[in-house]
């Protein structure tokens, strides 16, 4: 790890922005709207996360804008963990509140003052901003578009005053950006363990939304502000076409995230080593904390060669360990005050019913599911299978003869 700046300010700000690279930001004009803001710049600090050991050229332009700049400098055949990235952010905020956001969004002037001015209104919250996205690639590389220009002609979520997410009733859970701009108090980030660094999360199916759900879990409120969003115009890779893609649910939220939002679990499944230490108040000064974050044997499990067998591994050994709560078949199973174990249908919350353990909980889900129901799974089993085996035959022979 190198760091290239510290922030020690006089005065604490308000907020601390996270932003993160992982060496693939072309701009960082997010930095040209947060010096035209409507607060004093003491209110917040610019906190800059890479996580390979490049200093960014679309960087050095903002040097002097930079108030704290760390390179985790992890090895670059490992994919990128943002979840790392957002620990390291939480460590070296001074801020009372965190904003984790995109670096290459655009912002209005009002972006901070509505961030700090709703969490004075609501204290014990976690806030969102939607993000307006406009797919018009004539806007790139980065031509600082007008936000008309973003609302308009091009724009893909345009609801008329708001995004169509904010107006959306039935699914906002897949329909809002809940990656765009997320912020909370810091101490509420510490007290849930910071960011998960589960290797689920490793590579494009992650997002700050982990942190929400676990932290509405432990009492906070999720609140979107309905008046101030961020905007974001086309690059390519915008969609995380090409990265490697951890468990979801079919539409890019990860399902390790909402299995923790159904299950009510508050802490990671793999908690920050540092993060840990300020949680249970063995925290020392951000340097020596910084200096905890990174563990050289998780690289291993992060190389490219690597990570999807040490996935399907953890995956295999969670399910041998069987950690509670925990979702299976449509079903929540968690531990009782004892050794008992609860299961409750999803479907039927009122017929919760106790076995002994583990174990039996999920012979006697399994023995429920009605065979069709098996049948079904294991024709989809076979036929994904059988896809994969094809594409990958297929892939060989135009390689072969050079078709």
């Amino acid at each position: 790890m190198r760091i290239l700046r510290l922030n020690k300010p006089p005065v604490t700000p308000k907020i601390s922005l996270v932003l993160v690279d992982w060496s693939v930001r072309e701009s960082f004009h997010i930095i040209d709207y947060l010096k035209k803001q409507s607060v004093i710049r003491e209110d917040f600090e610019i906190i800059i996360i890479e996580f390979f050991d490049s200093v960014s050229p679309a960087l050095k332009a903002y040097e002097n804008d930079i108030d704290t700049w760390i390179l985790l400098e992890i090895p670059k055949n490992c994919y990128y963990h943002k979840h790392v990235m957002y620990n390291a952010g939480i460590i070296a905020a001074c801020g009372d509140i965190v904003m984790i956001g995109d670096s290459d969004a655009m912002v209005r002037e009002t972006f901070i003052h509505s961030i700090i001015n709703t969490f004075k209104l609501n204290p014990d919250i976690i806030l969102h901003l939607d993000q307006y996205r406009n797919n018009r690639q004539d806007l790139y590389p980065f031509k600082h578009p007008t936000f008309d220009e973003i609302i308009g002609k091009g724009c893909i979520n345009n609801g008329g005053g708001m995004t169509t997410g904010m107006r959306d009733e039935i699914d906002p859970l897949h329909s809002r950006n809940y990656g765009a701009c997320m912020s909370a108090y810091r101490e509420d980030l510490i007290s849930i363990g910071g960011a998960d660094e589960h290797i689920d999360f490793v590579g494009h199916i992650c997002g700050p939304y982990d942190l929400t759900f676990r932290l509405i879990n432990s009492g906070k409120k999720e609140m979107w502000h309905e008046n101030e969003f961020t905007y974001h115009s086309w690059h390519p890779g915008a969609a995380g076409v090409d990265n490697y893609q951890g468990p979801h649910d079919g539409k890019q939220m990860s399902s390790t995230s909402l299995e923790a939002l159904f299950c009510g679990r508050v802490q990671p499944l793999k908690e920050n080593p540092a993060i840990a230490a300020m949680r249970s108040n063995k925290a020392s000064s951000r340097e020596d904390l910084l200096n905890q974050l990174l563990k050289i044997s998780d690289f291993y499990h992060w190389e490219k060669s690597n990570i999807i067998s040490a996935s399907k591994l953890d995956y295999w050994s969670r399910k041998r360990t069987c950690t509670l709560p925990t979702l299976y078949h449509g079903h929540k199973v968690e531990l009782g005050k004892n050794t008992e174990v609860y299961v409750t249908p999803l479907c039927n919350p009122d017929n919760t019913f106790m076995v002994p353990n583990a174990m039996e909980a999920f012979k006697d889900i399994r023995k429920n599911i009605p065979w069709r129901a098996r049948l079904s799974g294991s024709l989809i089993l076979i036929f994904i299978l059988s896809d994969r085996i094809w594409k990958k035959l297929v892939k060989e022979i135009f390689n072969k003869f050079s078709l």
